[in-house]
């Protein structure tokens, strides 16, 4: 019987701030019966329970190594590290460069130059993979190759926390949500597939998209599968005007107009969800974004790596202290 959930939502850029939050419950040892995740929280929910190497902490942690130098992030305001272009040819190439990758992955530099260096080499792998993206491509990028990489695909068939992924389903034009012994590596990019970025992933002849764009919080299902909760905590991402700038180029627009309706469907999600269905249920928000500094708001969205370490600093921070606070109880 299900007492306790923890919810992880979308929002790639954040990822490193619920990276930090999810660090600090697992250091206090923070239990729950049931995590349910949409969009890149998907990522996150199965880093967090089956890490490929069996330590979450370091697993979570190295998603700051998807930043980019800072002096490489001025020149060239792009994630070519989470962003891969698609294709069979672009298959084959990553394949051809795995070796050297990984060993520059080991590399660990001790400062800024050596860091803008390894990030520079990085960027002209990168820049040298071939694509076959063209008018009539359906996504500009590769469906997250790095997932097998991170994830124990096999450990979810094995007794543990529930845990649920959503996507939907454009060719039923319904919700699919996805329990932990029937979660792969293509129920995973399904979770991911945001449009124009990734094509739709398809699955036994259906396709689907990222179910964030629909459903960030996955509350109606969670609900209807485990009647008896009576907790739930969530990270709150959801200051959607405090998000609201004047983009700082093209690519900083791009990413807005992406986030900001997302941080805003979440959050009507959860007045929903308050207003219709939380008789009996203690619901926690982890103020997230309310702990970022104001002075720092304007970089939030950037994958520069002194922002994404940023952003798991202050998401360790709060989280240790809420749940110091308030979710001792759940140790």
């Amino acid at each position: 019987m299900a007492r306790t959930a923890l919810i992880i939502s979308g929002g790639a850029p954040n990822a490193t701030l619920v990276a930090g939050a999810l660090e600090a419950f697992h250091e206090l040892g923070l239990q729950f019966d049931v995590i349910s995740t949409a969009g890149a929280g998907a990522l996150l929910g199965l880093m967090y329970l089956a890490p490929k190497n069996g330590d979450p902490v370091s697993t979570l942690r190295s998603l700051q190594e998807m930043g980019i130098a800072d002096y490489l992030y001025q020149v060239f305001p792009v994630n070519f590290k989470v962003f891969n272009k698609p294709g069979a040819k672009a298959d084959m190439y990553r394949q051809m460069t795995a070796p050297f990758q990984a060993m520059l992955a080991q590399w660990q530099p001790k400062d800024s130059f050596s860091q803008t260096f390894k990030d520079v080499t990085q960027l002209s792998i990168a820049t040298a993979c071939p694509s076959d993206v063209d008018s009539a491509s359906l996504g500009l990028c590769a469906h997250a190759p790095f997932v097998e990489q991170l994830i124990d695909f096999a450990a979810l068939q094995q007794p543990g926390t529930d845990i649920w992924v959503n996507a939907y389903n454009l060719s039923q034009h319904e919700m699919a949500n996805w329990p932990r012994q029937k979660i792969g590596v293509k129920q995973l990019q399904a979770a991911l597939s945001f449009p124009f970025l990734y094509a739709p992933t398809e699955i036994d002849g259906d396709f689907y998209m990222e179910g964030a764009a629909i459903d960030c919080l996955n509350f109606k299902d969670l609900r209807k599968n485990y009647p008896d909760l009576e907790e739930i905590v969530i990270f709150d991402l959801l200051g959607a005007e405090k998000l609201l700038r004047k983009p700082k180029d093209l690519y900083d627009a791009w990413v807005m107009s992406m986030i900001t309706p997302l941080v805003e469907i979440a959050r009507d999600d959860v007045k929903l969800f308050e207003a219709l269905h939380s008789d009996g249920i203690t619901l926690h928000k982890v103020p997230l974004l309310e702990s970022i500094p104001d002075a720092d708001l304007p970089d939030v969205f950037d994958w520069s790596r002194s922002n994404l370490t940023r952003l798991y600093q202050v998401g360790y921070a709060t989280a240790k202290r809420y749940a110091e606070e308030n979710l001792s109880h759940l140790q």
